[in-house]
């Protein structure tokens, strides 16, 4: 990113170092720490994570809300669910560590079955999924172009919520369900005026709103019906969902208005995209090659060539940064869970693969866009763009455990571990003009619980 207004800098140093330490202040103390959508790097609950973020075509509690809706209409008992998870980043560029605050964060998860009768009975149940961050529910983290920043994985602290109600279609379609819903991330925008009082001492106001951001989601999913099985109890031995989330994005827009200074400062834009999951589209099945084994595979694309960039244009006059160039991705998964029951406690061990693609190009000399939306060359450009971003192999385990207390009531534990291991990546360009290329590397380790009641 480039300011249009250096010459302002060179002549009035004193008054523009005033001003951009006021604005860098204020700044802070709006961004407190969280960071962007932990849903899609992770997963949420704690069985579909030990899956490699599987469970489109099998999620059996709130899970469902988040990663198929339509998975909600089999559900046929009210359910409770909260839970915690941690983690911790150790990625690097050139043998250095990058600093990137670890993720903890708190889950709250309902199933309600909805007590209609006639045509609608057992038919609507709706559930909610709620993570939580500890510590602040939004920051705004937009760096400029040529600072090296992890723009993708660098997505583990916001506050987000699915709400979504699922349709059970039995007896027009003996196995098959819809659902929809909405997710939502929060939005910041709001005016920082700074200004001369009668005093000549300088004043800041701040005005924000924080502002919710929705976006849908629509899922279908089908599984074996009750009458092509060995006994009505018995558990679905086929079954596939899809499901489609729409684009949804947190951005930050804040205006600097600065006035009663001797020299005219333009209106300064501090805004950016903090938070952003692409539309994407995911398809499931599972098998069930004997009763106590449940094999599943998915294809999850996620269509990054959507992706405006972290940061925009300073001022109408401004360069803004090169466009990112991310591309779309597909990503493969695989799981499998065990099942197993000892007396009245049921245990399923659960373990997973994905392969996450990077959407972004490697780090490059790329052209910034000028006011009329076109690139710029010449004496502009081209300029370093030093997004920093490495595939990611996704390795999940975990297990849970169900105590049966009567026929319909029964507590649920589960826990669940991920390995994300980024290979070595080489970028075209290092981490100044004339250093060698980078070589971006790490891993990140995520744990966590929950625990449930269902009635």
């Amino acid at each position: 990113m480039r300011w249009d207004f250096t010459h302002l800098a060179r002549r009035t140093p004193t008054v523009w170092h005033l001003v951009v330490s006021l604005l860098l202040w204020e700044f802070t103390l709006l961004s407190t720490p969280a960071h962007a959508t932990p849903t899609d790097l992770f997963g949420f609950g704690a069985r579909s994570p030990a899956l490699a973020m599987g469970g489109v075509a099998s999620s059996e509690n709130a899970e469902a809300a988040h990663l198929n809706p339509a998975r909600l209409a089999l559900l046929r008992r009210k359910s409770i669910l909260i839970g915690a998870s941690g983690g911790r980043y150790r990625v690097g560029i050139d043998g250095e560590t990058t600093p990137i605050e670890a993720v903890r964060s708190t889950m709250i998860g309902f199933v309600l079955p909805l007590g209609f009768g006639d045509v609608l009975e057992k038919r609507l149940v709706i559930g909610g999924a709620f993570y939580t961050p500890l510590g602040a529910l939004l920051r705004g983290d937009v760096r400029f172009a040529e600072v090296p920043h992890w723009a993708v994985i660098n997505r583990a602290h916001s506050l987000g919520l699915s709400v979504a109600m699922g349709i059970d279609m039995s007896g027009l379609v003996d196995g098959l369900a819809i659902g929809g819903g909405v997710s939502a991330l929060a939005t910041l925008v709001g005016d920082l005026r700074v200004q001369l009082d009668e005093t000549n001492t300088f004043q800041s106001v701040v005005e924000t709103q924080l502002l919710a951001s929705f976006s849908p989601i629509v899922g279908v999913s089908f599984e074996e019906p009750i009458w092509m099985r060995e006994h009505p109890s018995a558990p679905s031995r086929f079954g596939f969902g899809v499901v489609y989330r729409h684009e949804l994005r947190s951005d930050m827009d804040l205006k600097v208005v600065v006035s009663d200074l001797p020299v005219r400062v333009p209106v300064l834009n501090l805004a950016g995209t903090i938070q952003y999951d692409p539309p994407q589209v995911a398809i499931e099945g599972f098998a069930r090659p004997w009763p106590w084994v449940r094999l599943s595979a998915q294809l999850h694309a996620r269509f990054w060539s959507a992706y405006p960039g972290p940061a925009r244009a300073t001022s109408s006059n401004s360069l803004a940064p090169p466009r990112v160039g991310f591309s779309d991705t597909l990503s493969p998964r695989i799981a499998m869970e065990v099942m197993s029951d000892v007396k009245a406690l049921h245990i399923v061990f659960r373990t997973g693969y994905a392969f996450e693609a990077s959407p972004a190009p490697p780090a490059r000399l790329a052209s910034p866009i000028g006011p009329d939306g076109q690139p710029l060359m010449g004496d502009d450009g081209p300029v370093p763009l030093r997004i920093i971003d490495n595939d990611r192999h996704l390795f999940g385990f975990g297990i849970g455990l169900i105590a049966h207390l009567s026929e319909r009531e029964r507590i649920t534990f589960d826990l669940f571990g991920q390995l994300h291991w980024l290979p070595d990546r080489t970028h075209a360009i290092g981490r100044s003009q004339n250093a060698p290329p980078m070589v971006s590397y790490g891993s990140i380790w995520v744990g966590g619980w929950t625990s449930g009641i269902e009635f």
